[in-house]
């Protein structure tokens, strides 16, 4: 006599779980970086049509910050949904969204990270490799909203970005650039062991004169570290997916 049939198995996954990178978490003392999704896409747009740099040259290799909304978000979106087919064990981007935490969640003990959930998107610390197993060397860019500017936000997100690269996903160098006269930029880079490697001669944001860039590079045995600690979940879970474990 034929028994019944039981009910197939349902194994619910989480989106983390199905895709890896939306799970890593990097905070710092004031910020978490996390990787940008769709939920975060009103909240990026609002950021980075408010207003981010108060340089009279553009700082960027395109002059993306300088659209209107309408066109930031018809330029915008398709690059960072192209970031995540960009993610392989050889070659990876992943566009961290900078989150600033509430006030009141900042630290819990001298320099070390709060618990608190992030609060407002202020703007990106992305990091990106190209030959991973080989080269096992970081790349970054960023930006931040400029009324968060100036208040040493962005060498902190760079920081987490650093501790890490170097501590917990096994980077061996790390590597940035910036046009000769951004010396906000280079601040930045210096206060954190980057040393000039070299300049080249690059097209300006509007791809009509020339600019000369600094190249920085940074060994990681030579980073100042910075003087907080960062607290890092999804990292294991990451390296299997690139199948780095």
């Amino acid at each position: 006599m034929p028994q019944p049939s039981e009910p197939p198995v349902t194994l619910e996954r989480t989106l983390e779980e199905i895709w890896p990178p939306f799970g890593l978490r990097i905070e710092s003392p004031r910020l978490e970086l996390r990787v940008v999704r769709e939920t975060d896409f009103p909240a990026y747009v609002a950021a980075a049509s408010s207003g981010v740099t108060h340089t009279t040259r553009n700082p960027f290799r395109q002059a993306w910050n300088e659209k209107d909304p309408e066109a930031l978000i018809r330029a915008s979106l398709p690059f960072l949904w192209s970031t995540r087919s960009a993610v392989s064990p050889e070659h990876w981007h992943l566009a961290f969204g900078v989150f600033l935490k509430d006030s009141g969640d900042e630290t819990s003990t001298a320099g070390q990270p709060g618990h608190g959930a992030p609060a407002e998107l202020i703007g990106m610390q992305d990091c990106y490799a190209h030959d991973w197993p080989i080269l096992r060397t970081v790349s970054s860019g960023s930006w931040l909203r400029a009324d968060r500017q100036g208040q040493g936000l962005g060498a902190e997100a760079r920081g987490a970005m650093l501790l890490w690269a170097f501590d917990h996903f096994g980077a061996e160098y790390a590597e940035s650039g910036a046009y000769t006269w951004n010396e906000r930029s280079r601040r930045v880079s210096e206060s954190l062991g980057y040393f000039t490697s070299g300049t080249q001669r690059v097209p300006d944001a509007h791809g009509v004169e020339p600019e000369w860039e600094h190249l920085f590079r940074l060994p990681k045995n030579d980073l100042l570290r910075p003087g907080f600690h960062i607290r890092v979940t999804g990292n294991a879970e990451l390296k299997r997916f690139f199948g780095d474990d």
